[in-house]
């Protein structure tokens, strides 16, 4: 049996014991969504650490739209999906295949330089019927893991920082708190998630790239040790401007143990495509 499946049900006991009795964003950090119209597309492949044998179609899928409501005020929406397979003696053809959590939420200020904010919710529709494609989700987009997380209601805001020269250089800050209230027949206790980030690099109509980290703190478990209940990431990201067509790449690399012992990096592609 593949390493990931061996780890299923520590890891899911560790989601339903430690993470929800006791973190999410809609919009990756990676993708470049500078025109207000947008629908996006991302497609995120894990590598899982030891001899996991996945299939190739093992990935996580992000849909994604926004368009403007008022002056300076976007809706964003986006829809998560995971799949997971196996290509081991014994498991070929199996495989799990899961609708996350939806976001619905607001963007207002100023996008591309200054400041500005974000508040959403993500629906609790996810179920924990097909773990392993859940956890697959999980541990692949751990900046939006509320995104596979069953049964809670989870409520964001969001405040950002942009800087960007005349000659296209830029550096972001991002930070805010993420509310999980559990729903349904959960007797676990509401939590608190402060996630945060930074990124720095170079854009302009037909080419950008950047490097950055991001991070997010359990704020309501404070009997643990702090490298307990902080998870972070490095990210390097590329995209290129092709009309109203924006494709682009990333890397993730996981900077924590927690997170490094189950997944070695996740790879993206994604596309943004302006609307008229």
């Amino acid at each position: 049996m593949s390493r990931f499946l061996s780890l299923a049900p520590a890891v899911a006991i560790a989601i339903a014991g430690l993470v929800l009795p006791q973190s999410g964003l809609a919009q990756s950090y990676w993708v470049n969504r500078s025109q207000p119209k947008t629908i996006s597309l991302e497609i995120l492949k894990p590598d899982f650490a030891g001899d996991a044998n996945t299939t190739f179609t093992t990935s996580v899928i992000f849909l994604g739209i926004q368009f403007p409501v008022a002056k300076k005020t976007l809706i964003v929406a986006e829809l998560p999906f995971a799949h997971f397979g196996l290509n081991e003696e014994g498991y070929d053809g199996q495989s799990e295949s899961a609708i996350g959590n939806p976001y619905l939420g607001l963007e207002f200020g100023a996008k591309n330089s200054g400041v500005s904010g974000e508040i959403g919710v993500r629906a609790p529709l996810t179920s924990n019927e097909k773990i392993s494609a859940v956890l697959t989700g999980f541990f692949t987009d751990f900046d939006r893991l509320e995104a596979f997380v069953p049964d809670i209601l989870s409520l964001a805001g969001m405040v950002n920082y942009k800087y960007k020269s005349a000659g296209g250089a830029f550096a972001r800050l991002r930070g805010g708190p993420v509310f999980w209230i559990p729903t349904g027949d959960s007797e676990a206790d509401n939590e608190l998630w402060l996630a945060y980030g930074f990124q720095a690099g170079y854009e302009s109509q037909q080419v950008g790239f950047s490097i950055g980290f991001t991070g997010r703190l359990l704020a309501t478990e404070e009997d643990l040790e702090l490298g307990e209940r902080t998870f972070h990431q490095l990210g390097l990201a590329a995209d290129f401007g092709l009309g109203n067509v924006r494709p682009g790449v990333h890397l993730r690399l996981p900077l924590d143990e927690d997170l490094s012992d189950v997944i070695d990096m996740v790879f993206g592609v994604n596309l943004a495509i302006q609307l008229q």
